[in-house]
């Protein structure tokens, strides 16, 4: 692998460390070496409790997936998600000054900088600047307005920003376990870029990751992002609510929710029972099975109605032609896209990341679309510094030279 690019990644999940290493090749193929895993350590809702258990967790993993490749790794692409992120709207207004009135790089450049050049909420930093569209003078709804003339160039960017500590923590983390953070990548981008196509994204996509401490989203209307964000309530809320309610140890609970538990009641048969586990001399429990499907339809319910009031409130409600994709483990629960078909009004799907080279076919799941999308950010942005590569491919495609352009900037 000495004539490829190495590039690995990271993902430190409530549950579960995972990281990835890759390479690009000389025909700027991505091909995956190694994937490891551990559950984690220090971690609650996303965010680090406790830094040197999370050290000790990377840096076993991360010793892991280098061995397994045969290559070390000096740098992570990191991942970035949970209830401290935020979608913020805005947009930078220039004057174009060239004397032939076309607009050029630059000129988008310019008009970034102003849109990323606002108040922020306190301890908030800006993760990506996603750009939505752009006004040429009075001409809306511009994809690329590169070589277009004009005098007023209007660009229009979803600011992805998350809380300043939480990102500055898993950044510490990484760097005490000998590793430096080559990027930092917002998770539900990085799902997005394995799971949806960009047929889907143009349709309108709802992409909802169901992790274990946090669910986030990424929304896409017209091929580009109009929101982002995270709530503090993922699968282990269900799990401590049938831990609770049938008194059961959470390491049990979970064992029951995976193999008896359902997201959605209609489908089960009222007259079938289920038998739980036999716990600390006590006999095992016959109960119907609806009532288990009740208590995680409702703590499932709750999920995708925060997430729709959120919608609500940014003025979000139409324009998903390509309907729900649920990614993350919470998304492999019995029932869970039929609940969220039945919240959203929309049809819904597991959301399954794209088979990559090198990649076993056990990876190509919902779980590790967030891991996976973080080497093929990578690996795009690869493609479009490669001169030679961009020459190919984007004659072949609309907006070539802006996505270029705004793949540096990401």
């Amino acid at each position: 692998m000495a004539s490829e690019k190495i590039i690995a990644a990271l993902d430190i999940g409530t549950s579960w460390t995972r990281t990835v290493i890759g390479s690009i090749n000389r025909d700027d193929e991505l091909v995956i070496e190694s994937v490891a895993e551990r559950p984690s350590e220090g971690v609650k809702n996303g965010s680090i409790v406790n830094m040197e258990q999370t050290v000790k967790v990377i840096s076993q993993v991360m010793n892991e997936c280098e061995v397994q490749a045969g290559s070390e790794a000096s740098s992570v692409i990191l991942s970035i998600g949970g209830d401290h992120i935020q979608g913020i709207e805005s947009n930078g207004v220039v004057g174009i000054n060239n004397k032939d009135l076309e607009i050029r790089n630059e000129d988008i450049r310019r008009s970034i900088d102003v849109a990323k050049n606002r108040l922020l909420p306190q301890n908030k930093e800006i993760i990506h600047t996603l750009v939505q569209d752009f006004q040429v003078d009075s001409r809306t709804g511009i994809r690329d307005p590169i070589d277009m003339l004009g005098h007023r160039l209007d660009t229009h960017v979803l600011l992805a920003v998350g809380s300043s500590p939480v990102i500055q923590n898993q950044k510490k983390c990484v760097q005490k376990s000998g590793l430096q953070v080559q990027k930092l990548v917002l998770s539900s981008l990085a799902d997005a870029e394995v799971v949806l196509s960009q047929e889907e994204k143009d349709q309108g996509a709802i992409l909802i990751n169901i992790g274990s401490g946090s669910t986030d989203w990424i929304c896409y209307q017209n091929g580009a992002p109009i929101s982002v964000g995270g709530i503090p309530i993922g699968g282990e809320a269900v799990t401590s609510d049938i831990s609770y309610l049938m008194q059961l140890p959470k390491v049990v609970a979970e064992s029951v929710k995976i193999t008896d538990g359902s997201a959605f009641s209609p489908n089960i048969d009222k007259a079938e029972m289920i038998l739980t586990p036999s716990v600390g001399g006590r006999p095992p429990i016959r109960l119907p099975r609806i009532e288990l499907s009740k208590v995680i339809e409702a703590r499932m319910a709750e999920i995708f109605s925060m997430i729709q009031q959120r919608f609500e409130e940014q003025g979000i409600s139409r324009g998903f032609g390509a309907g729900v994709f649920l990614v993350g483990g919470g998304s492999l629960l019995s029932g869970a896209t039929e609940l969220a078909a039945e919240i959203f009004h929309l049809p819904a799907r597991m959301g399954f990341p794209e088979a990559i080279g090198g990649l076993d076919r056990v990876f190509i799941d919902p779980r590790y679309s967030t891991l996976i999308g973080l080497l093929k950010v990578e690996a795009r942005k690869n493609s479009r510094d490669n001169p030679s590569f961009s020459q190919k491919k984007d004659k072949k495609r609309f907006g070539g030279k802006l996505k270029g352009f705004l793949g540096k900037l990401f």
